[in-house]
């Protein structure tokens, strides 16, 4: 089996015969509809909230914190143009660390008590450049992304592995020099962290923030434990 770049179909024609081909019904406009009648700038309601167009910021952190986990002017001038962008759902700007020894790098954000005044700047700045640019903010929704880097964690040194697992994995031991037990989380440890999430979620919310969006994915702490089966004990 085989599988094509996108890439590489350079028209409507050669991408829907692909289509076409696959097993599932995919279908694709030729036109790509603009202005305020355009399916992208129709507003959707989820649950509680009205998201007032189609378009999404994904949390891609900038590693551009302080080294004790605050913004910088960086990281508030990425913020601004999230709002600035025009996109209605923020969904989670970029991943926050609910404690500093779980950061992937030593520039991530943390999200711990204390620092929901520096978390609702950037929740402000973002807010107010897109009033100023596109009127209304009701219909603008902002989530914070909580994460434990697990297996990818290097909160000091960008090279260096901190790592802290779920269980001991044959092959991604040694890539990520996990080569002791104690690196391994016990049900204390585990117990301890689900505090700090919901601790995390609680600054979210002071900070200004509609929801959280938790990181379970990319072989991170918690979508590891989807594959814990080794695993002894009540995780």
């Amino acid at each position: 089996m085989t599988f094509p770049r996108i890439a590489s179909f350079k028209n409507y024609a050669a991408f829907t015969h692909h289509l076409g081909n696959l097993p599932v019904p995919l279908p694709c406009a030729e036109n790509v509809e603009n202005g305020p009648d355009s399916p992208l700038a129709q507003s959707i309601q989820v649950h509680d909230f009205t998201i007032g167009n189609r378009f999404c910021i994904l949390p891609m952190e900038g590693w551009d914190g302080t080294t004790d986990g605050y913004p910088t002017d960086e990281v508030r001038r990425r913020w601004k143009r999230f709002g600035l962008s025009g996109a209605k759902l923020i969904y989670g700007g970029e991943a926050m660390a609910i404690r500093a020894d779980g950061r992937a790098n030593p520039n991530q954000l943390i999200i711990e008590k204390g620092r929901e005044k520096q978390l609702a700047e950037l929740v402000s700045i973002l807010t107010q450049a897109h009033k100023e640019s596109f009127g209304q903010v009701n219909d603008l929704v902002i989530g914070f992304q909580l994460t434990h880097s697990g297996r990818f964690c290097r909160p000091n040194q960008k090279t260096k592995w901190e790592s802290r697992v779920a269980y001991r994995h044959p092959i991604l031991d040694a890539k990520f020099q996990v080569n002791s037990d104690e690196q391994v989380l016990s049900d204390e440890d585990i117990q301890d962290l689900i505090g700090c999430y919901v601790e995390a979620a609680g600054v979210a919310r002071e900070a200004g923030a509609d929801f959280v969006d938790i990181k379970h994915c990319h072989g991170y702490l918690l979508h590891e434990f989807l594959g814990a089966h080794t695993r002894p004990g009540l995780y």
